[in-house]
Parts: C-alpha cells; structure tokens; sequence
C-alpha cells in the first residue's frame, strides 16, 4: 500500500502537515503498522519550463500546419514561440521551455531521447521556446495538443511548483491492514493522519442517494452482491486528464489511461472503492442484472484472456450478456474507447469470499478485487458514484447526469 502525502494535504486542505516526513512515519506506526519506507517520487524535473500566457496567435505565413504566437513568460517582454498543435489559441495558460531547457521525450523508435530548447527559426520566422504537450513535459503519453493550464496560475511560475509536482510516498505492506478496508484508500489515511495530529477531521464523502430518471434499473439475482449503485452520464469525452489528476494517480503507481478510466481509477484509490464506467453503447437496453455466471458460461476480461466461469462467480450483465467479472474486472466488449461520450458508472458492494474464490480459480487478482476481500462497506457505493461525478464535472463542466438507478442497500 502507497499513502501519498500530497494527496493527504489535498484532502486535508492544508500545505503542510507541520511535521517532517521521518516523525510522521514514526507516528503513524506507533498508531496503526510499521512502514517499510518512504520514496521520494521527484517526477520530471522540468528545471527551465515556465507558467506562460499565450497573448497573440496567427497563421505562419509560411507553413500551413504552423502557428505564430507571442507568449509572456513573466519576463517583461514576451517571447515569440512557433507552435505547430492544433488546439493552441491565444488566451491561454500554457508550459512553455524556454531556452535552455533540457526535455526528455520518445523518439520515433520509441526510445527516450533529450532536445535542448534553443533560439531558432522555423520556416523563416523567430522561435524562442516551445510550448509544451503533455508527453514532451513527461506527464502522459497523449501529443494531441498543448497542455492547456489553469488560468488561475501565475505567469512566470516554474511549472513544477505551479503544479506542486513532486511527492513523497509512504510504504506499507498490505497485509499490516488487512484488517482495515478503510486503508485502503487515501480519505482513510487523511483522517488517521488529522486523528494523530489533531487536525479537523476531514469531512465524510456524500454517502445520500436518490434514484433519478425513469427507465434505467437494476436487479440483484445474485447473494453475491448486496449493494449496487449506477449513474448515466452524457457528454463526456475519453480525453487526457489534467496534470494534476495524472500525477495524482501516478505517485501510487498507477497510470494514466484517459479521464473516463482515470476518474474511476482516482475514486478507488482516495475512498477505496472500486468503480467502473461501461460505454453505454455497449449496454443492451436499460435493465443491469448481477447474477452467478451460468456453468461453462465464457468471459473475456479487458486484459483480453479468456475465462470459463462457473455459477460460484458473479458477473454484472445486460439482457444479452456478461458485461464484467464483478469485483475483479470488466469485459474487453464493454470498456471505455477513445470516442465514448456516454458511460455508465458502476459503484457496488460484492460479498468477499465470493470475490476471493474467484480471483484464485481465475488467477485474476486486481486493485478492485484486492479491496472486495476486505469486506467494503455499502456506504462506499453511493459516495463513489458521487465523488466521480464530481471529478468529471470539475473536468468536463458540461457533462450532465441523466440517471441515477440502484438496487439493495445504500
């Protein structure tokens, strides 16, 4: 298990913790388990890669794909930079590498390859700098385009502590919390740590659930699950997530796959429940059944291996077919693509020892299955659904939520 202090302080809503990272891993395993160790995770050191308003952008006269704009960089006067992403536009907040900078990027063979900014120009016009996509700062994988930033941030301000880059994480064995389901998310340890420190408890995630809209349900034909809560949310899109979402997610080792999984991926790991989002055009009809998986019945994972199920195992369905392994992993017909724009998320409470036989006789063991072992408790789907929600709206301000369906306890 990883505990992210900037993701604790972000719960907590505090810069610091008023302590050094030594005395607070002493306190904690005093309080809870001892802790193997602490990394420091450093990200990408972006020395030279700047806060920057692009002010003016127009079309090289020159190159049909290129774009001439100016951009402040807090120095005074603003620098010109050419940019050829298709997305840039003048108004926005951007990374910008000023001269000098060394960035470490993928060549066309796929291997890492170092460029230094310097003063030049392309295809007749002055360029000093380049401002930056994702995969060039080293915070992603997607060139799509630019990295658009917060406009609340300073011009001027070096982007790793624009974006608080950098962390460090704690390290304890799981089984030292086996015992503890609520440790297994990062809310769990923001309010051990405030406990300890005698800090305001942070508040408890909104655990409420109304249904909303007619037409979407669920049925529990299964004793292996207890708890099952769904959301339909429209206009989304599977676009790269924000940078602080991404490193967020990858301080505990996980990579960023796209908002629509990246969300989910963020909910499991700050509450400790699992989630999914389905693509709705992959749903039959409007009706989820959980139920046992009929003997023989056959089941390909999103990891793309083939499984032969037996009636001790619980898939979530549709009228059709299985649509996931329920608590261990989805299926690869129903995930998530690039042009997604409606999902439907998944939030629920499946009996551990159902869960467990299933990960050992199908040798699939996951960062959802390892939490329905611990026994979750049903209080977790509501507020999973809601704090995902929240996320996506926060990202992408006009998604709407058109249902909300559950089915036993809430």
């Amino acid at each position: 298990m990883r505990v992210s202090l900037n993701w604790i302080k972000r719960i907590l809503n505090r810069q610091d913790l008023g302590l050094s990272v030594a005395d607070l891993q002493a306190r904690l395993t005093l309080h809870l388990a001892e802790f193997e160790a602490d990394v420091e995770v450093a990200g990408p050191k972006l020395d030279g890669v700047v806060v920057g308003k692009v002010l003016t952008c127009i079309q090289h006269p020159n190159a049909d794909r290129l774009r001439l704009t100016t951009v402040d960089i807090g120095i005074g006067t603003p620098v010109p930079v050419v940019c050829g992403a298709p997305n840039v536009a003048a108004g926005q907040t951007v990374a910008v590498a000023t001269i000098g900078t060394q960035l470490t990027m993928t060549d066309k063979d796929g291997k890492p390859a170092t460029i230094t900014i310097k003063a030049s120009k392309l295809r007749g016009e002055p360029s000093e700098g380049m401002i930056c996509a994702v995969d060039e700062l080293g915070l992603g994988t997607s060139h799509d385009g630019i990295l658009v930033l917060n406009d609340t941030l300073k011009i001027g301000t070096p982007l790793r502590e624009a974006l608080n880059l950098g962390d460090t994480v704690l390290v304890i064995e799981n089984h030292a919390i086996t015992h503890r389901p609520d440790l297994w998310g990062q809310w769990g340890w923001a309010r051990e740590v405030a406990a300890i420190l005698g800090l305001p408890t942070p508040a408890v995630p909104d655990t409420t659930w109304q249904d909303q809209g007619d037409g979407w349900s669920v049925e529990l034909a299964s004793t292996g699950c207890g708890t099952y809560c769904g959301a339909v949310v429209e206009g989304v899109a599977n676009d790269p997530s924000p940078a602080w979402l991404q490193e967020l997610l990858q301080s505990l080792g996980v990579r960023p796959l796209g908002l629509l999984v990246d969300a989910t991926n963020f909910v499991m790991l700050e509450l400790g429940e699992p989630m999914h989002a389905f693509d709705r055009r992959e749903i039959d009809g409007t009706r989820i059944v959980v139920r046992d998986a009929t003997a023989g019945e056959r089941f390909r994972t999103l990891d793309g291996k083939d499984h032969v199920l037996t009636p001790a195992d619980v898939v979530v369905a549709d009228g059709r077919r299985a649509l996931a392994l329920a608590g261990i992993m989805g299926g690869d017909g129903s995930m998530v693509r690039q042009d997604t724009t409606t999902i439907v998320l998944e939030a629920a409470t499946f009996q551990a020892a159902r869960i467990r036989r299933s990960r050992q006789r199908t040798g699939t063991a996951t960062d959802s299955s390892v939490r329905f072992e611990k026994s979750l408790y049903p209080e977790l789907a509501p507020a999973a659904i809601a704090r995902a929600i929240q996320v996506l709206r926060e990202v992408l301000p006009g998604c709407l939520v058109t249902h909300r369906f559950h089915a036993g306890v809430v």
